[in-house]
Order: structure tokens, then sequence, then C-alpha cells
């Protein structure tokens, strides 16, 4: 009879991996709890704001009748015990400070975390979260950046630059460039002025723009779908290019090369601007008014 083939004893180094690696998981899932704290803060002379969020959502409200910036955040912090928690969140600092060209910067502070020891590196298990709301009368520029989570701007003026890795971006009635990018999230932008570029990964894009603008259009998703809708004032060249669905043009002279895919539409002066619209798996729908 064939003896039975062992393993032998196991290498130091394969001990030390397991445990590590039930450390590691263990670790990841401790946050059983959170708490959650509210902090609010005003500012004087603002004229323009720029964000800067970790993870959390960012809503950015325009108050006529508000004689300051109003900045007010939900903070969320993960603990092994409610008391541990409620210490992380009531440790975190919200900051909202004015600088001399009256840009005002908002951040949320979150006390220093341990990170998970493994054998090539740290591994950062941090899950605490900001959701930040902003009121203001008027301002001049906004530009938000986050993590995980969605961005809603109403209607300023002056460059609207919003980025996201993981949410939503939501534009309205917004006078002025808007530059608005996602990994992964649908982007909605309606009675906004051009130049507006709109990108995400996986994500529904639809901008419909306001009557009287005019400018360059720039849309790209990777899978969904796109819509475009044309204000009565626009005139240039839209092209629209989608490896996987249908284009669907209309309000212009449409044409299609030959041996290509994308179709391309003049709406009055060609040269005026460009509106360059794409999917890889999706539809594409453009529409004029005009006719």
């Amino acid at each position: 009879m064939r003896p039975i083939a062992t393993s032998g004893p196991r290498r130091p180094i394969d001990v030390l991996l397991c445990a590590l690696s039930c450390l590691w998981l263990a670790g990841c899932s401790v946050n059983h709890v959170s708490a959650t704290r509210k902090v609010g803060s005003e500012v004087d002379g603002a004229k323009s704001v720029l964000v800067s969020n970790g993870r959390g959502s960012v809503k950015v409200i325009r108050d006529p009748a508000a004689t300051v910036m109003q900045v007010s955040a939900e903070i969320s912090c993960p603990g092994e015990t409610e008391e541990k928690a409620a210490a992380r969140a009531a440790a975190a600092t919200l900051t909202a400070a004015r600088d001399e060209h009256g840009t005002v910067r908002i951040s949320v502070d979150f006390p220093a975390r341990p990170p998970v020891v493994v054998v090539l590196g740290t591994v950062d298990t941090s899950d605490d979260s900001a959701d930040i709301v902003i009121r203001a009368a008027d301002l001049d520029g906004i530009d938000i950046s986050t993590a995980n989570g969605s961005i809603d701007v109403g209607a300023f003026k002056g460059t609207a630059k919003l980025a996201t890795s993981n949410g939503s971006i939501e534009v309205v009635g917004h006078a002025g460039p808007v530059d608005a990018r996602s990994r992964n999230g649908a982007i909605r932008a309606s009675g906004v002025r051009a130049p507006v570029v709109a990108q995400t990964r996986n994500g529904r894009i639809e901008v419909a723009l306001a009557e009287d603008a005019q400018g360059d259009v720039t849309l790209e998703t990777s899978n969904s779908e796109v819509v475009l809708q044309l204000g009565s004032a626009w005139e240039g060249t839209v092209t629209a290019d989608t490896r996987n669905g249908r284009a669907d043009l209309s309000g212009g002279a449409v044409t299609k090369e030959s041996g290509m895919k994308a179709l391309t539409m003049v709406v009055g002066d060609a040269a005026k601007a460009k509106a360059t619209v794409g999917t890889r798996n999706g539809s594409i729908t453009v529409r004029s008014p005009q006719t």
C-alpha cells in the first residue's frame, strides 16, 4: 500500500501570513457602530468656494436671502464601540476659511486612525465621512472634489469644476462653464450655459442647455446612454459616436460618412461651436429646437 502523502510542517512565513490575514479581516469587520455629529460655520464676504471632501456628499444651494455663507456638515465616524465612535466624531473639525481673494476653502478633518499593518504595507480602513451643505446668495466660482458621494450645485455663475469618485453630479441653472467628472455615477445638468464637459465611466449623462447657451459641449460615458438638448440659440457641429447603440439626432442637417459609425449634425453656423457626444455601450439622443 502506498503511503498517504502529507504536506509536512508549515513554514513560519506561512503561519505568519495566515495570522496577519486573519487579523486584517478581523480589523476590517470591527466597525459595527457609528456616531453622527452636526457642525456649522458662517463666513462673510464669500466670492467663491473650494471644497475638498475625503468622503461624502456636497450640496451648494443658492439662497438669495443669505447675508453670509452658511456651511453645515453632518459628520459620521465608525468605531468598535459607541464611546469610541462618539469620541472620533467629537474630535473631527470643520474648516471654512476665506482667503484674501474671497475664496472660502472648506474641508472636514478627522483624527488619525492607526492603519492595519500587513506584510506588504498598510491598509486604511477608515470609513469617516461628512455630508456638507453650503448656502450662499451668490458665488462666482465653485470647485468641489469628493469621494464616494454625490455633488449637487444650484444656480450660480463662474466656473463650476466638480469631481467625485463614486457618485452622481447634478447642476441646475448654472450661468458659467461646467466641468463635471465622475468615475461611477450619473451626470445631470439642466438650464446651463456652455462650455460644458461631462465625463463618467458608468453612468447616464443628460444635459439640457439654457436657451441662450452658445459654446462647446463634450459628453462622454462608457456604459450608458447620453442625452443632449441644445438651446434655441446654439449653433455649431454635433458629432455623435457609439460603438454599441443607436444614435438619434434631430434639429439640423444630419450626415454619416461612408464606413463610419459616427453621425454628424450641423445646426446653423457649423463653425460656431462643437458638440462631441460619445459612449461605448448605449444610445445617444441629441435634439435641437432649430428647424
